[in-house]
């Protein structure tokens, strides 16, 4: 686009021009570290740093043009009244509206996301090319970029969405974070199907209530789905069901249960094994007998909520075809090789009693053992819980470091350490993360199941001194592999 085209697309705030040379605009940016020629530089105020400071360093990184608030004698720079608003206003036309030119599907919840998008995925993806944005990465044709947010600031986003669909993506699969619904950084995006997985205790940091948490996440389903887009709700949970009474009339509706025969898909729960699990898909005229090979209870609600997603595209035969053919989904109740030693991203109360009351209930372990920490500059009160739950579904807790960020490391564990009760458990303090999964393993006999739980599939710890390079998955395989010698 020539920057006589991208100034009309911003006329509606009063820019006022310096020079300006003609050129070509391909991409829009806020990071003037990536700024280079056809890149249009906006300077976006954040909380840590102001984008007008940076000014000299995306023209000197070959900027084409800069796009500012702040009044500046400058060749090719436009100063206008509000960065954001303009941000928000031309990179849907821009991009020329990637989300409308192939399949969307939009994730949202408190737990479940990345692995509901990973199922979906691999429902689709010998039906259609995917891109899946998310926790772990911002997956697409043979890419793999890692992910600073679950879902991306606007003009990120914007951006890679276009780089998806010239790259010929024809399924976006998105997580979509309460934070990314409640600070706008999808924009104007609009989905085909939105999912909504669940909703717990977790963000009060940033929400400060649950309800504030819950209008977030609604957002997806009242602002950023499709005219005649569908709905995917889990109404097994209060706050889904909730949700499904207060839809737009003009939503279909797929509502999924394994209690209510009234759901539009119901699931038998047949068997529940270290396997996976044995279920019947009940939907319309469809019934299909099918084994997940993901373990646990919490497993069935994301392959249900998969599977109604992506028979919308595939068709429901195929998408059970599918799902029984083996999915995999790193750091989720990820066991190790062929021991009982379990990784999981749980970390948030509810997600942690899930996954323990899944290894309770499997009835193949006599003990569990459980590493957890919490993570810093994050929802303090859900400490305390992550403290009881653990003491409550495990006979050993050991409280270690997760990621403490800018916190004090102690602190962190002593309010994780408040709410357990030593009446219950038998609870450790290691800090080091390393030393506690070692500890962890070397306490379990051939009947206890070990879970390290908290980072999944995460590859770093953030502390103070930075971000550093850390596996649970790692550190697992190194001390099984010591222990084989």
């Amino acid at each position: 686009m020539k920057i006589s085209d991208f100034i009309r697309l911003i006329e509606c705030f009063d820019p006022r021009l310096q020079s300006v040379d003609e050129a070509e605009i391909v991409k829009i940016t806020a990071d003037s570290r990536e700024a280079s020629e056809g890149y249009a530089f906006f300077c976006v105020k954040g909380f840590k740093s102001d984008g007008h400071d940076f000014i000299d360093s995306a023209f000197a990184n070959g900027a084409s043009l800069v796009v500012g608030e702040k009044p500046l004698d400058k060749k090719n720079y436009i100063q206008i009244s509000s960065v954001r608003d303009a941000l928000n206003e031309i990179l849907p036309a821009f991009y020329g509206y990637p989300d409308r030119k192939g399949a969307a599907i939009g994730v949202t919840g408190t737990n479940g996301k990345t692995s509901t998008t990973f199922i979906v995925e691999h429902i689709l993806e010998k039906s259609m090319s995917c891109g899946v944005i998310g926790t772990l990465h911002y997956k697409y044709a043979d890419r793999l970029i890692p992910a600073e947010n679950t879902t991306p600031v606007n003009w990120r986003w914007y951006s890679l969405l276009d780089d998806m669909r010239r790259c010929g993506v024809g399924a976006v699969i998105s997580e979509v974070s309460s934070h990314a619904l409640a600070e706008n950084r999808i924009g104007a995006t609009l989905f085909d199907v939105a999912v909504f997985t669940n909703l717990t205790r977790d963000h009060m940091d940033f929400h400060k209530t649950v309800e504030n948490y819950y209008e977030a996440k609604k957002r997806l389903f009242t602002r950023h789905l499709a005219k005649g887009g569908t709905a995917v709700i889990n109404i097994d949970d209060e706050f889904g069901r909730r949700l499904s009474t207060e839809l737009p009339d003009d939503v279909k509706l797929i509502r999924f249960s394994t209690s209510d025969r009234s759901a539009e898909l119901f699931v038998e729960v047949l068997e529940l094994t270290t396997a996976g699990s044995r279920v019947r898909f009940n939907m319309g005229d469809f019934s299909g007998e099918l084994t997940i090979p993901l373990v646990g209870r919490f497993n069935i609600y994301n392959a249900a909520g998969s599977f109604a997603a992506a028979q919308v595209f595939v068709g429901r035969e195929a998408a059970a075809k599918r799902l029984a053919e083996g999915v995999s989904v790193p750091g989720r109740l990820e066991r190790i090789g062929r021991s009982s030693v379990f990784v999981d991203y749980a970390h948030t109360p509810d997600a942690l009693e899930n996954v323990l009351n899944t290894l309770n209930d499997l009835g193949v372990y006599s003990k569990i053992i459980t590493v957890v920490g919490a993570g810093g500059d994050r929802d303090k009160g859900k400490r305390p819980l992550m403290g009881a739950i653990s003491c409550k579904l495990s006979d050993i807790v050991i409280l270690t470091d997760d990621n403490p960020r800018s916190e004090d490391p102690d602190a962190i564990v002593s309010e994780i350490y408040s709410g357990c009760d030593t009446s219950e458990c038998r609870v450790e303090i290691v800090r080091d993360r390393a030393m506690a999964i070692r500890r962890a393993i070397e306490l379990a006999d051939e009947k206890t199941a070990v879970l390290i739980a908290g980072k999944g599939a995460e590859d770093y710890q953030i502390t103070k001194s930075g971000k550093h390079h850390f596996s649970d998955r790692e550190e697992v395989l190194k001390v099984l592999e010591e222990e084989r010698r």
